[in-house]
């Protein structure tokens, strides 16, 4: 067998951009992936993902946000590609507000990290101020909202598709298609071993599987992984399709007050093309538990789409109808408190893996893949500091 410096199992967002970065430093990189990437059975699909520099989930993520923005911005300009929407991220909370990503402090992070890193931000400290900006959001008495300018969006299998195109212009071997059944790392290094007989060595791993991610790892890390299937809504727009242009409508996190069944927060995005598109709004399921081979890809218009549209869109978007456009599904791979995990396997140092991005990692997949990308060839991330996201500090934050 030839020997690759590194075998990169998983090509979506982190996957892809570590391969990229590998094979930018001269390293001998193979990177395997079940499906063929950009597709429709992980976490990175369903046109767009929100990308905020000031994170709620806690400053540590700031600046893994604001180089992958940096990045996005190179990728664009070395494939002609359109990928990072910059027109602002709109968060609005209020009293008895629910939780976003399992952070009661979401909102106080975001004004904290902008402060911290110099993000250009936009105040808004009652519901008559931003009901006179933003008149498409139906806001309550006592509700507030934040504007990130340095916020928006990402075309989020575009993104995929550039840094796999720029990873295998830079020298990296990819393997779509392929399924990894064993990752045995050994004193002298890690074999490879897929469903079509083939071994492949390397001296290192790196494990980006999302989903799949519990599956390859230590029993005692896997058993902190909680693998979600989430639904995404397209809802009609019923009247004032210009409130929700780009121009006029940020993207959003909503922290909906807790009444009339809501139980969680909605995020959503401005109009993309004809008004008959429908506008993408959904909120997050905490649950239950699925697995990634059998998921349940259907959505039940009476029990899904239906309450979600009477419990999460009807009291607070007049300008939307009861018709869904369109729906998808896509898998979330969280940790309690929406922490990411990025460390070695319990098993052999000669293994790296990279989860749970908790439903907020696209937006920092690029300095992710980056930052892993060094770790693996000169032991040290350069621009970013992984440390927070250690197995070591993971007890700090799950819940009793």
């Amino acid at each position: 067998m030839a020997k690759h410096d590194v075998i990169v199992v998983g090509l979506g967002a982190v996957g892809g951009a570590a391969a990229l970065h590998l094979a930018r430093s001269g390293a001998r990189v193979l990177g395997i992936d079940r499906f063929s990437p950009p597709h429709k059975h992980g976490s990175s699909h369903g046109d767009t993902r929100i990308t905020r520099a000031a994170i709620g989930e806690g400053v540590e993520y700031s600046a893994l946000a604001l180089r992958s923005h940096a990045l996005w911005r190179e990728f664009e300009a070395l494939t002609g590609q359109t990928l990072f929407v910059r027109n602002g991220c709109l968060t609005i909370s209020g009293a008895d507000a629910v939780v976003m990503h399992d952070v009661d402090d979401f909102f106080a992070n975001v004004e904290t990290a902008a402060k911290r890193f110099g993000i250009p931000i936009r105040t808004f400290d009652d519901a008559a101020a931003i009901r006179a900006r933003y008149p498409q959001f139906a806001v309550q008495s006592g509700d507030k909202a934040i504007l990130d300018e340095e916020a928006g969006y990402l075309y989020v299998e575009r993104c995929i598709a550039a840094t796999l195109e720029l990873a295998a212009q830079a020298g990296a071997q990819l393997l779509p298609d392929t399924q990894v059944m064993a990752i045995e790392p050994s004193a002298s290094g890690v074999e490879v071993a897929t469903g079509d007989n083939q071994r492949f060595a390397a001296d290192r791993v790196l494990i980006a599987a999302g989903a799949w991610l519990p599956g390859f790892v230590a029993g005692e890390l896997a058993r902190h992984f909680t693998v979600t299937r989430q639904v995404l809504h397209w809802f009609e727009i019923k009247s004032n399709p210009e409130r929700f242009r780009p121009e006029n409508c940020p993207v959003f996190i909503w922290q909906l007050p807790r009444r009339g069944g809501v139980e969680s927060s909605i995020y959503g995005f401005p109009l993309e093309g004809d008004p008959a598109n429908g506008l993408k709004v959904t909120h997050e399921e905490s649950g239950p538990a699925t697995d990634p081979d059998n998921v349940d890809r259907g959505v039940d218009p009476e029990n899904e789409t239906e309450r979600a549209f009477r419990t999460y869109i009807e009291p607070f978007f007049p300008d939307l109808g009861p018709r869904c456009v369109r729906t998808a599904t896509c898998l979330y791979t969280r940790v309690d408190r929406s922490r990411f995990v990025i460390d070695k396997d319990p098993r052999s140092e000669r293994v790296m893996f990279a989860s749970a991005c908790s439903g907020h990692g696209f937006k920092h997949s690029a300095a992710l893949g980056e930052a892993l990308a060094e770790e693996l060839t000169t032991g040290e991330a350069r621009h970013v500091d992984l440390s927070p996201f250690r197995l070591a500090r993971l007890g700090e934050y799950l819940r009793a």
